[in-house]
């Protein structure tokens, strides 16, 4: 029975990544123009989730065919000039590339001796000099900032809990509390529920009127959750939050955790880098002296996806939590194989890709003058829409960003002002102009965005502010009329609320 082989000769493995390159490359052409969003529609959908599991071995040039007819056709749009939803960075090309050699290298970063092992330590060096950390620091590169969050965490609860990774939680006589704003991100809560900690050990501190967790209230809470029997373990303070890219008050935080006890964390996956920002450097003060820090290259670094960060002060933190070495594993330090550190030791991973050598290429093409220049200009592009926002009067801006976010609402006509405004963000995906999210800040439903795109400019910022006026103008228009057209009943909306 002959068997089909995946091999291929050179020539045919050039000709499969011409063909993938000419793909790729006609779509890198139209992605800045293209539609910011393109759903896709159902057939397409149910096409792909109905098809039976192939039998036989299919043509490498009708898959590629496929994968441009069903998959390229219909993007999520990231990288297109208006692409502020969520914080979705748009990748650098010499990423793409180095993601392709890595795939094409296909190594398993868990140790031994080889380059990759290397690569990915200088690229933890220079994140944490970024963050304005020695060269002594440690960490690990994962797949996000929610499982960097979580590896943090976890080495923080070896740390302020010796013992816990092997007798668990259940022999602590106390619950222990960990410390985040209300305006922390969601992964903070899915850590402890992991972690064992639960939903209520994790401790919401109340924010001020720029959305800043505050120290006092913090400061309380210890104090009273002390009393109450819990130990307070961590305080998790944010470098960027994903609603409006404010920083905490991290050298207060700093002060705080050190007069308890308490490890200090800091969520930078969005915001870290911006601290290498001589103009933010008051803003960022404090984030030196934190015991762990979350990055995402894939964010601000403009580093193709997955690639978050932990970084540590003391690598031996994350050694204590995650180190195993099972005996198929095991080398005498002798061995020819053997390597300096073996990644998987700090983190949850056995196996890992080679992740580091897109930041390790990207940060080489970009330089760290080249990065301030682009965060610089994603801030200002930011800053045009809020100012445009509050310039016009049908327009509310609903929070202060330190960094690149906006938030602001249309006001319509005697409407609900938050169901007004999610009808219109559905208004906006649909159009495909710009492509911007939703959330709620102060218990109201508003419109945000980050920028987190070099190829945002000034133009754009007026595009995206005429665009929410256009629609919701048009919508305003829309709904009056279906009012003015129900007769007999009670109008609808006319309070300005949630």
């Amino acid at each position: 029975m002959t068997r089909p082989a995946p091999d291929l000769p050179a020539q045919d493995f050039r000709a499969l990544l011409d063909r993938a390159a000419d793909i790729a490359a006609a779509h890198w052409a139209r992605l800045p123009e293209m539609r910011a969003y393109t759903r896709p529609p159902m057939r397409v959908a149910e096409g792909i989730r109905n098809e039976s599991l192939p039998q036989a071995a299919r043509p490498w040039n009708e898959i590629l065919d496929r994968i441009l007819s069903d998959v390229v056709a219909y993007p999520l749009g990231v990288g297109q000039r208006r692409w502020w939803g969520f914080i979705n960075a748009s990748p650098h090309p010499v990423g793409i590339a180095a993601e392709l050699i890595a795939t094409t290298l296909n190594n398993n970063c868990a140790g031994t001796s080889q380059v990759a092992v290397h690569v990915e330590l200088k690229v933890i060096e220079w994140l944490a000099r970024i963050v304005g950390w020695p060269a002594t620091a440690g960490g690990v590169l994962v797949s996000g900032g929610s499982m960097a969050n979580l590896v943090a965490l976890a080495a923080a609860r070896e740390a302020r809990v010796p013992g816990s990774r092997k007798h668990g939680l259940r022999a602590h006589a106390r619950p222990l509390a960990l410390y985040a704003s209300s305006e922390a991100h969601g992964c903070i809560r899915r850590a402890v529920e992991l972690l064992g900690i639960g939903t209520d050990g994790l401790r919401l501190v109340p924010v001020d009127r720029e959305l800043r967790m505050d120290p006092q209230a913090l400061q309380a809470m210890i104090a009273a959750d002390r009393h109450a029997g819990l130990e307070p373990f961590c305080v998790v303070g944010t470098a960027g939050t994903v609603n409006t890219g404010v920083v905490d008050p991290l050298a207060r935080l700093a002060d705080v955790a050190r007069a308890e006890g308490l490890w200090f964390h800091v969520d930078g996956a969005y915001g870290a880098p911006a601290a290498a920002l001589p103009e933010l450097a008051t803003l960022y003060r404090g984030i030196e002296r934190a015991d762990s820090v979350a990055v995402d290259p894939h964010k601000w670094l403009f580093v193709p996806y997955e690639c978050g960060a932990t970084l540590v002060r003391d690598p031996r933190t994350l050694k204590a939590m995650f180190a195993l070495r099972p005996d198929y594993l095991a080398l005498d330090e002798e061995s020819y194989l053997e390597g300096q550190v073996w990644l998987s030791d700090l983190g949850p991973q056995l196996t890992r890709e080679f992740r580091a050598l897109k930041v390790w290429a990207v940060m080489q093409a970009v330089g760290l003058d080249g990065y301030r220049a682009l965060w610089r200009n994603d801030i200002t592009v930011a800053r045009e829409i809020t100012r445009l926002a509050a310039a016009h009067p049908r327009l509310e801006v609903a929070a202060h960003s330190d960094l690149s976010c906006f938030a602001f609402r249309f006001l319509p006509h005697n409407a609900e002002i938050g169901v007004f405004n999610r009808k219109l963000l559905d208004r906006i995906h649909r159009d495909g102009r710009i492509f911007i999210s939703g959330t709620v800040i102060g218990g109201r439903f508003t419109l945000r965005g980050c920028v987190t795109n070099y190829r945002s400019t000034l133009e754009d910022a007026r595009v995206c502010v005429d665009t929410v006026v256009e629609l919701g103008e048009a919508l305003d228009r829309e709904m009056r009329g279906s009012r003015a057209g129900d007769a007999g009943t009670v109008p609808w909306g006319g309070v300005r609320q949630a």
